[in-house]
Parts: structure tokens; sequence; C-alpha cells
């Protein structure tokens, strides 16, 4: 037994407090004795480059699961309801955000928060019309300015500081993981 144990509080806490929360059980427990067997044993291929891409792939998942996590904690906060469409969406939208965090380095904050604003829009609205066709997870008809009540301009706007604190905690997050996966 090593003492790490996989996160179960979003979906306790959820259920404590009444939320409806539909999100799939996913944990993540990386030991140190696990990063070490995987370092140790790329190593028979003589070079580095299949533990990059191990590192690389294993990083953009555990992204993912906080962006997706990240999302549905938005959901259960602003409508006390998600869906694990939703966690896909989120994870989605997280590494879509990183990666115009990380490629567009010189635009304004705002403008790059805006640009990331339209991005989620975008995504949403093709999350929309896959999995929300009938409304059942969310309906924005009765907004001002919606578009097939998939997505809506007040909502586009509370995108914008959304994902310019997104694109700040991906790149946080990243340099974390990237410094933890080197030791």
């Amino acid at each position: 037994h090593t003492g790490y144990e996989p996160a179960t509080l979003p979906t306790e806490l959820c259920r404590h407090i009444g939320l409806k929360f539909r999100v799939p059980e996913i944990s993540f427990v990386i030991t140190p004795n696990q990063m070490f067997f995987v370092k140790k044993n790329f190593q028979y291929f003589g070079n580095n480059l299949p533990e990059v891409i191990y590192l690389k792939f294993l990083t953009k998942l555990i992204l993912f699961y906080l962006g997706g996590m990240g999302y549905v904690g938005l959901e259960l906060l602003w409508r006390r309801r998600s869906s694990s469409s939703m966690f896909v969406l989120g994870g989605i939208c997280f590494l879509a955000l990183g990666a115009l965090s990380r490629s567009a380095r010189r635009i304004p904050a705002l403008l790059k928060s805006t640009i990331g604003a339209l991005i989620i829009t975008t995504l949403e609205l093709a999350a929309g019309f896959l999995v929300n066709r009938d409304h059942r997870i969310w309906d924005y008809t009765g907004l001002p300015m919606h578009y097939r009540g998939q997505i809506c301009l007040p909502y586009t706007l509370l995108w914008i500081p959304v994902a310019g604190f997104a694109m700040w905690l991906y790149d946080q997050l990243s340099r974390a993981i990237d410094h933890s996966a080197a030791f």
C-alpha cells in the first residue's frame, strides 16, 4: 500500500449536499514509484523519445480530466446539475484553451480571453448539436440572442473571464506537472 488513494471527493461531496452529479468516476493516481518504473523501463529503448511521448500523453490526459472536472464544477455551482457529456466538453475546452494560451503568447490578455470565449462557445454549439438536440441538458431558448437554444450572447460574455482564468490555470498546472515529471 503506497498511501495514495483515488480521489472520490467530488462525487462524495456532491452526494452529501444533494447535487445531481453524473460524471464517470475517473481517478489518476500516479505514485513516485510508478513514475520511476516508467522512466526506468523506457530507458531500454536507448533514448527518451518513448518516455517523452508517454509523459506528454499523460500530461494531456491529466489536464483533460482537470478541465472536465472544472467545467462540471462550474455547472454544479451555477445550475446545480451537469452531465457526463459536459465532462468531455470541459476537457476538450481546457485543452483547446491551453493550446491557444501556448501558441498566442504575444496577444493581449483580453483579446486572448475573448478568443477563448469564442472557442468555448463554438465547442458548446457543436456539443449541443451532438448531444443536446432535445434541450435536455441545457436550453437557452429563453435567453436573449440565442442560436437554436444551444448558445447565447450572455453566456459567451461570461466565458471571457472564465477563459482567461482557465488559460492561466492551464499554464500553471502544465508547468507543475512537467516539473514533477522531470524529477
